[in-house]
């Protein structure tokens, strides 16, 4: 595919006097120039092993991050990582004539069953202090520490949040017994939310994290059912005739699900604190993956109106219908960013379901993936920045992560078995 208009992206953070980073997305082509930072020890009073594993797992996650490229230690002799962590104390030349742009130094101390850990992170161009923060956490919470630390470096170098402390929901089992998972994105802290034996998918939690839905056949048939996470209690079921699938949330108390009963399929917005049910759209045939726009005005949405399934919005307040795909005979499982500049959604591209992308209009089309495979289930990360998505080669089905460009893709694993359906979960 090509295209001849070039956007530029650029995150960045002005701070006194001069630029402090810059990181470019290329959305339509190449990637952009990954930023070099040196993580060397930490200093400590007393000896203690979080002096190299905390910067080890620091390098970790920002190399994960897609945004850095650590450099290595074998680089760094003994005046580098010997050196003091004080502004007069750091020869900015030195980390500057081995290409070093962002130094990170900090010290560490254990108290007891406690971490606590500071951070400083130096622009070697300008010799200037950009970042300094202390933490303070349960030895057990090291991992969440580290992330903390890496996402709180992102946000001042890029302008924006990282996701290493994100969440994710995903279904994940055998064929015929699949359950819903929350976890964290490195796998950390999974926990199974459902455990019922059989088809339970499609889950979805309210942007509060009060509320999750999903549909289950635990009934016997596809039933849509919503759970109360704070309570541990279930305050809803549709057990209407038909498949019921929730797919995103209006607001923190509203669904908007589909219900496809005989030959026709209808929008359906519920109130769960009113418990009050508003059919927007009914249509013959299919009408499937509602997903609304950030401001609430719009849903996008699959119909197969004019024959094969394309992509559609509904303007809520006029209902107002307008077709946003003419490309290919499936376009599929629209999902906005958190922006709204964005929409993500699955094509079928010489016999591939591929991952794409397109301005809100219906424009500028960018195909993301190109594996030849199943991929599926686009998600828009709380940033806007990166995507999670399901892909389906060989037989196995996995959970993988890129950037709205296409750039850095990632394969991630958390059960072992077929993992699908992923969805970050609201920050």
């Amino acid at each position: 595919m090509k295209f001849t208009v070039i956007f530029f992206l650029t995150l960045l953070i002005l701070v006194p006097g001069h630029l402090f980073a810059k990181v470019y997305f290329d959305v339509y082509a190449s990637g952009f120039k990954k930023i070099v930072i040196a993580v060397p020890y930490l200093k400590s009073q007393e000896p203690s092993k979080l002096r190299t594993e905390i910067p080890e797992l620091i390098q970790k996650d920002l190399e994960f991050s897609g945004f850095f490229t650590c450099a290595p230690w074998s680089i760094l002799d003994r005046d580098f990582q010997e050196e003091g962590i004080e502004k007069t104390e750091i020869s900015f030349n030195k980390w500057k004539s081995i290409g070093v742009e962002i130094l990170l130094k900090g010290k560490v101390q254990e108290q007891g069953d406690e971490i606590i850990t500071e951070i400083y992170l130096y622009d070697t161009t300008y010799g200037s202090l950009e970042f300094a923060k202390r933490y303070k956490t349960k030895k057990a919470g090291l991992i969440p520490l580290i992330h903390r630390i890496c996402d709180d470096i992102i946000e001042s170098v890029t302008g924006a949040r990282g996701i290493l402390s994100s969440k994710l929901l995903f279904v994940s089992g055998p064929k015929g017994a699949t359950e819903i998972f929350i976890s964290g994105i490195d796998g950390f802290g999974m926990r199974k939310l459902t455990d019922y034996k059989t088809i339970t998918v499609l889950p979805s939690m309210s942007p509060d994290g009060k509320y999750l839905s999903y549909t289950s056949y635990r009934e016997g048939k596809p039933h849509l059912y919503i759970f109360d996470m704070e309570k541990g209690t279930q305050v809803f079921v549709d057990r209407e005739e038909g498949v019921k699938v929730g797919k995103e949330w209006l607001d923190r108390k509203t669904l908007i699900y589909t219900h496809t009963s005989g030959r026709y399929s209808s929008i359906v917005k519920f109130d769960v604190e009113n418990k009050t049910k508003k059919v927007l759209l009914k249509k013959e045939g299919i009408v499937a993956s509602p997903s609304p726009s950030p401001d609430g005005k719009k849903i996008v949405f699959t119909s197969d109106m004019y024959g094969t399934p394309q992509i559609f919005t509904l303007d809520l307040a006029t209902g107002e219908i307008k077709r946003l795909t003419y490309q290919g005979k499936y376009n599929a499982s629209p999902v906005y960013s958190p922006k709204g500049d964005l929409i993500a959604f699955v094509s079928k591209i010489d016999g591939a379901l591929e991952i794409c992308v397109m301005d809100p209009s219906g424009d500028n089309v960018r195909m993301l993936t190109n594996s030849g495979g199943i991929n599926d289930s686009p998600h828009f990360s709380p940033c806007g920045r990166y995507l999670v998505f399901s892909s389906q080669k060989g037989g196995k089905t996995s959970i993988s992560l890129m950037f709205v460009n296409g750039e850095n893709k990632r394969t991630l694993s958390f059960t072992g078995q077929n993992e699908m359906q992923p969805r970050f979960v609201p920050q």
